[in-house]
């Protein structure tokens, strides 16, 4: 079976200067630097694909949707609350698919691990202390494995160079609230600054439905002889009512009303990393960042059928990782190569506290048992090495060659009891073990200072989310279990070539894209666990940055794409 889902996605906004935004150096454009696609600065104009800088100061607090969602390609669904289902040059995708198949950065450290990612994971960011934003529609490079498949964001901390204070108070109907509040110190030999902020609605539009968020964010930096730090330790706080599906949007009664008023959703997050940055003598660059995160959440499963909507569901993870990189440019060729080393303990239980739920067409079968659904363990361990060189074929034309090798392991332990439990199935204790190699080649021509053509071919994979191959139903539509040693990991080939152009008061970018994926995790219609399927999806975007005077801007990006 196939469904084939067609977008067009347009937006265009219209900025006056004089109301806030930050005024652009439209003339420096052509200098504008990224760090995502190496870790370290490069030449945006110079990238072998596409890549969207985004300025968090220009939007709302309340939602990075709202920020992100000025990109091409990009069409981010709000929920309720911090809720939110994503699309990057794909359709909606949900579930194990729609956690796995993005990967969220926070200065180029995921922020979530990788078997272990959630469909809400902008919940997690901290757009409003940050300086920019970067997103990459596709495969990512060589840096980055699995969930960098159909994109990547990168939230990047702003330099701290400077002391100063700020703070931006945001209020709208609803109860609705943002306070960030930041301030740096130079203390001679090493800054400091401290990020908070604070936001929510306290009556949201539907009924029984409000949340509370808080997130900091610590950062130090200092110099010692060639070395340089920086320390930064995030924490995240959520405390959501949630509003379940409303079965119309004409009736204001029912659109307005929430027969869910029991959903709830709480979620807690810290992340820590040490970044220690070495100019060696031979003027390469070597970059140790070790790091810590710690993930929980509990939250009522009110999508579930009937008295299955009673289940709670707590999952958490905490992690420890290394990320070693070593740069070097010479005359004729730049590279980094490295590798990533991360280890993760993670436990997931499912319980539904509500009587037995019958299945619809066979009154004596029962879909969801009382009790616990799932109790489980989960142990895994990633190690990455990667090579991603830049050769200088002529003096106008470049070749981006990358390779990754994601190694991942995972130790699963059954707490509950094995087998069937209504239509859910619980595997037994066992161990798997899944290969992935992504290779990435891109060519950049320079037509002129100011104008480059692109075309970049990567391959993207991502080993299984843990509830993807322990969470189970009980049979596929052979009316079998689904046998675990079958499942591979995603594998996402993708093409794109592009035109990108900067004029001192324009700049635009024209891309287009095919991608094809084998090995698509989902399930379908009739709630039937797929591990085989395959995807096409294509499509072209446009995107334009036109100052139309000193203090106005106009900004628009157009997509049109094809998923199957």
């Amino acid at each position: 079976m196939s469904k084939s889902f067609t977008k067009f996605i347009g937006q265009t906004v219209l900025t006056s200067l004089l109301l806030g935004a930050p005024a652009v150096a439209q003339t420096a454009v052509i200098d504008e630097v990224i760090v995502t696609t190496t870790r370290s600065d490069s030449l945006r104009i110079d990238n072998p694909g596409n890549i969207a800088t985004l300025d968090p100061s220009q939007t709302v607090n309340l939602f990075p949707v709202e920020l992100l969602n000025q990109a091409p390609g990009v069409h981010i669904h709000r929920g309720s609350g911090q809720e939110h289902l994503t699309a990057i040059r794909s359709p909606v995708l949900v579930g194990g698919a729609g956690a796995g198949s993005f990967l969220y950065l926070e200065d180029g450290i995921p922020m979530r691990a990788p078997g272990f990612a959630n469909v809400n994971a902008l919940m997690d960011a901290l757009p409003q202390a940050d300086g920019s934003v970067e997103l990459v529609r596709g495969p990512g490079s060589a840096l980055y494995g699995s969930n960098a498949v159909h994109g990547l964001v990168n939230f990047i901390s702003a330099p701290l160079d400077e002391s100063g204070a700020s703070a931006d108070i945001a209020i709208g109907s609803y109860a609705r609230h943002a306070v960030s509040l930041q301030s740096a110190q130079d203390h001679g030999s090493f800054m400091t600054r401290l990020s908070l902020d604070l936001n929510g609605d306290a009556d949201g539009y539907r009924d029984a439905q409000s949340f509370a968020q808080q997130k900091a964010r610590f950062e130090s930096a200092w110099q010692d002889g060639a070395t340089g730090y920086r320390l930064s330790i995030a924490h995240m706080n959520l405390n959501q009512e949630t509003a379940g599906y409303a079965a119309s949007y004409e009736d204001e009664t029912i659109a307005r009303g929430n027969n869910n008023s029991d959903a709830y959703r709480d979620a807690a997050a810290t992340r820590t990393y040490l970044r220690m940055t070495t100019d060696l003598d031979s003027g390469a660059t070597l970059m140790l960042t070790p790091y810590f995160r710690t993930n929980d959440m509990e939250f009522r499963m009110h999508f579930l059928p009937g008295t299955a909507n009673t289940t709670i569901e707590e999952n958490s993870h905490n992690s420890i990782g290394l990320q070693v990189a070593y740069a070097r440019d010479t005359d004729s060729v730049s590279y980094v190569s490295g590798i990533d080393i991360e280890a993760t303990e993670g436990e997931l239980t499912e319980v539904q506290s509500g009587a037995d739920k019958y299945a619809f067409r066979s009154p004596t079968s029962i879909d969801y048992a009382q009790g616990t659904h799932y109790d489980f363990e989960v142990e895994a361990q990633v190690i990455a090495p990667y090579l991603h060189a830049v050769w200088a074929l002529s003096d106008a034309t470049d070749l981006t060659t990358g390779l990754r090798w994601e190694m991942t392991d995972y130790d699963y332990t059954n707490n509950t009891d094995t087998g069937r439990q209504g239509k859910l199935y619980r595997p037994a204790n066992r161990s798997d073990d899944f290969s992935d190699v992504s290779p990435k080649i891109g060519l950049v021509h320079r037509l002129a200072d100011n104008r480059r053509v692109f075309a970049n071919l990567a391959r993207a994979a991502r080993a299984p989310q843990t509830t993807d191959i322990y969470r189970l139903r009980d049979q596929n539509k052979d009316g079998e279990v689904p046998e675990i040693e079958d499942i591979d990991s995603e594998v996402l080939d993708s093409l794109e070539i592009g035109y990108r152009a900067v004029y001192p008061a324009l700049s635009y970018e024209a891309t287009a894209f095919v991608m094809q994926k084998e090995n698509y995790h989902f399930r379908d219609g009739n709630d039937y666990y797929e591990t085989d399927g395959e995807t096409d999806h294509m499509g072209i975007e446009l995107s334009l940055d036109w100052m139309l005077a000193r203090d106005w801007t106009l900004a628009t990006n157009l997509t049109y794409a094809k998923h199957e």
